[in-house]
């Protein structure tokens, strides 16, 4: 029973893993609707802008989680008791 559930959380989280990737095609379509959105027209040069500036958007957003340092120290350090009298 234990093993099961092992496995069906794997899974899940496999599943989660592989929902979260987007290829660089859904990117473009996901910028060029943002962009036509905005009221840009496909082709011109002020679309063209609107695709650069939201793809050096993404890449800054990137940076920014890769550049954090973590969670504070107190986070991930384990909490220890005293040892217990006899």
């Amino acid at each position: 029973m234990r093993a099961r559930a092992l496995r069906l959380a794997l899974a899940l989280t496999a599943l989660a893993a592989l929902a979260g990737c987007v290829s660089d095609a859904e990117l473009r379509q996901q910028d060029e609707a943002r962009c036509a959105g905005y009221g840009f027209k496909p082709g011109t040069d002020a679309f063209a802008n609107c695709l650069q500036q939201e793809n050096l958007a993404r890449r800054y957003q990137f940076e920014q989680y890769r550049a954090w340092p973590g969670p504070p120290y107190w986070w991930t350090t384990p909490v220890t008791r005293p040892p217990m009298r006899p």
